[in-house]
């Protein structure tokens, strides 16, 4: 699979920019908006983490995120499932190095600037997540919403592997094993396994693995 460089827009200013763009936009986007957030809030300041979310093997698909430091990693693991990952309600596990990270725990009593979490769903197709804190800030918050996205990546546009022209919308997950099966609707028509086996693309990097659809994006 080959894509063209994913860009977002930053939902604090609508600027819009690749990944490492990004990261170094909102290092002074961020804070200059909680001061204008202060300005119209009367709500008590709340520490929070801004941390980027990338998948490891498809650095192309990234989040950025500022999270409630009083927020369980319980709180992170669903956002992570239910905007990226939950397919058949596979295990998942935080992990610092060798060692688990409890579900249970703080944000604020794991975190610190510059620090590096793994997080793996599912543990036979496995997708793994690399965390990263990117800094801590103190400012309002939304009410009842301990996770605000920043920016996400815009969908890559993957050129389907059969005629290498259009962008692909399905993925074969019998062809996926041996490098291919992107596909485009019209390709797919033709395509030489059952329908059955086809997944839709979605901007998630848990396109083609498992039953994964991309269906629940709440926040």
């Amino acid at each position: 699979m080959s894509a063209k460089g994913p860009k977002a827009t930053c939902l604090l200013c609508d600027s819009k920019y690749t990944g490492p763009g990004m990261t170094r936009h909102l290092k002074s986007c961020l804070p200059n908006n909680m001061k204008h957030w202060a300005k119209q809030h009367e709500d008590k300041d709340q520490s929070s983490f801004h941390i980027q979310v990338r998948a490891v093997y498809s650095p192309g698909y990234w989040l950025h995120l500022n999270v409630n430091s009083s927020t369980p990693l319980r709180s992170l693991d669903q956002f992570l499932r239910d905007i990226w990952l939950e397919c058949c309600g596979h295990m998942s596990a935080f992990r610092y190095g060798r060692n688990q990270v409890g579900m249970n725990r703080r944000l604020k009593e794991v975190l610190e600037p510059d620090m590096e979490l793994l997080y793996d769903y599912d543990f036979g197709t496995t997708t793994e997540l690399l965390i990263k804190v990117l800094g801590e800030y103190s400012g309002p918050m939304e009410k009842n919403r301990p996770v605000q996205i920043l920016a996400r990546n815009e969908a890559p546009e993957i050129p389907c592997d059969e005629c290498g022209e259009s962008s692909a919308v399905l993925i074969c997950t019998e062809c996926q094993w041996e490098g291919g099966g992107w596909l485009c609707q019209p390709c797919a028509e033709d395509h030489k396994c059952d329908e059955e086996v086809f997944l839709p693309v979605v901007n998630s990097p848990r396109t083609g693995e498992c039953g994964y659809t991309g269906e629940l994006e709440p926040w």
